[in-house]
């Protein structure tokens, strides 16, 4: 069986005022098609950062993420992200917030 998502050896480093941050260094995992995981660990230890280059919300600064064969490099229909704390627009509703990707996703498709 051929892996469903790839992470191949991520690593991401911010900037900071002190200089670079390295946040993740290394990580490998292989995900099978019907494979259920979880990512466990302290607040601050980079799982959210994991979730966010899968996303294609962040990019790596070394190695990459291969989803369905594909290279992720951008946000995409294929994958959505809730987020714990409002990150869209604190004023509206959940739904009106969903609806809003959503109607941004669907124009962007369109014209393609």
């Amino acid at each position: 069986m051929n892996s469903y998502l790839n992470i191949d050896h991520i690593s991401i480093t911010f900037p900071t005022d002190n200089g670079p941050l390295n946040v993740l260094k290394d990580v490998k995992l292989e995900v099978k098609q019907g494979e259920f995981i979880s990512l466990i660990g302290h607040s601050g230890c980079g799982k959210s950062t994991v979730l966010n280059i899968i996303a294609g919300l962040l990019n790596a600064t070394e190695g990459g993420v291969i989803l369905e064969g594909k290279e992720v490099t951008e946000p995409g229909p294929d994958r959505a992200v809730v987020f714990q704390h409002h990150s869209l627009m604190p004023w509206l509703s959940v739904y009106d917030n969903v609806c809003l990707a959503v109607d941004q996703l669907f124009k962007k498709t369109k014209s393609k």
